[in-house]
């Protein structure tokens, strides 16, 4: 089998992962190098992963003949550039989740990996999980009858000092706050298992943390017959941190964190457990799932599951959310580059205008 090369641009936390599930799959994959712009954390990335090459320069890890996927763990507005870059350079690549900090780097994105015929993959680890597939499965069952009410909590806290890192809690940088980076996951699930909804109506707000960006947001969702609930929060002082999302329907239910299903026909519910029985569990679990997937899908020359195209949408209902939070009217979706938060540079000309009325309160 062909020895595969991978770099990681960013050795922060969620490198750590990425590493981890290549070293997995060695020797057929091996870590070459990493890059960061902090010396001192690419060489200790490179002795604790024991990797060969860094740098702290992505564009010289990028002209690296020896990597042929890298898997980009930088601040969100990074992650658009670097990408283009890595498949302009002929590397497969793997972002992190968000893809990217608008729909227009996400676009731009899916247009260079279609131009250089190089594979591009979103995080969405979640998707890989047994009791996601499961949950999907009955939806596409019909098991729970006519979907037509969800709800979606991220209810989370976060610490002053979490934002003293330079690029969170700015609009330029993070992208958003709570919906973008800790709810990005839960977006994603709804999506996945409901389909973009037609219309999005939100409020966002500041309320406990001195940031940019929103550390509260609370959104109606409508789809053609089902409506949901969506709130998340980094400002949610609870025991422990939230995360729910319970889908309604005609002839039963599903809960997940963790996943439980119910009907009040024994029949039906009967054929739940069938169904669910299946799904297998994963070999591995969290990112390995996905990262091993990706690197089947790059020896293959397939698309993954969680491609480009799949990334974009998570990001097209959390740009919605946004769009109506700083206008205070609904939005329709599918957004086009007409909407004014589908540019980087219109979403920020909308949030420093959210910034501007937020400081008239105070």
């Amino acid at each position: 089998m062909e020895r595969l090369g991978v770099g990681i641009i960013g050795a922060g936390g969620i490198a750590g992962a990425h590493a981890k599930a290549y070293a997995q799959l060695a020797p057929t994959v091996t870590l070459v190098g990493v890059a960061d712009i902090d010396e001192d954390r690419a060489r200790a990335f490179a002795i604790r992963h024991q990797v060969p090459f860094w740098t702290t320069e992505a564009e010289e890890l990028l002209r690296h003949d020896e990597i042929q996927i890298v898997s980009i763990c930088t601040p969100h507005h990074l992650h658009a550039p670097l990408a283009i870059a890595a498949m302009e350079s002929g590397k497969h690549v793997l972002v992190e989740k968000p893809m990217a900090v608008s729909l227009e780097e996400a676009d731009q994105m899916i247009a260079t990996a279609q131009r250089t015929r190089r594979i591009l993959g979103t995080i969405f680890q979640l998707r890989y999980e047994a009791d996601t597939r499961r949950a999907r499965l009955v939806l596409e069952r019909g098991l729970i009858g006519t979907p037509f009410y969800a709800e979606v909590s991220c209810l989370w806290w976060r610490r002053p000092v979490y934002y003293e890192v330079s690029w969170r809690g700015r609009w330029s940088t993070e992208g958003g706050g709570a919906v973008i980076n800790q709810a990005s996951h839960h977006v994603d699930m709804l999506v996945h298992l409901m389909g973009l909804p037609r219309t999005v109506e939100a409020t966002i707000d500041t309320v406990a943390h001195d940031i940019e960006v929103e550390d509260w947001c609370m959104a109606s969702l409508h789809w053609e017959s089902a409506h949901a609930c969506f709130c998340a929060s980094t400002a949610a002082e609870l025991e422990t941190d939230v995360s729910r999302m319970m889908i309604l329907g005609t002839q039963g239910s599903i809960q997940m964190f963790p996943f439980r299903p119910h009907s009040r026909d024994e029949a039906r519910l009967t054929q739940i457990a069938e169904a669910c029985r299946e799904i297998e569990e994963p070999p591995y679990p969290g990112h390995a799932a996905q990262i091993h997937d990706f690197v089947r899908c790059v020896r293959e020359g397939k698309t993954p599951p969680v491609d480009g195209v799949e990334g974009r949408r998570a990001l097209e209902l959390i740009t919605a959310i946004y769009q109506s939070a700083f206008t205070g009217e609904p939005v329709q979706l599918p957004l086009t580059p007409a909407d004014p938060c589908y540019s980087t540079a219109g979403k920020l000309e909308m949030a420093r205008a959210y910034i501007a009325r937020r400081a008239e309160r105070t």
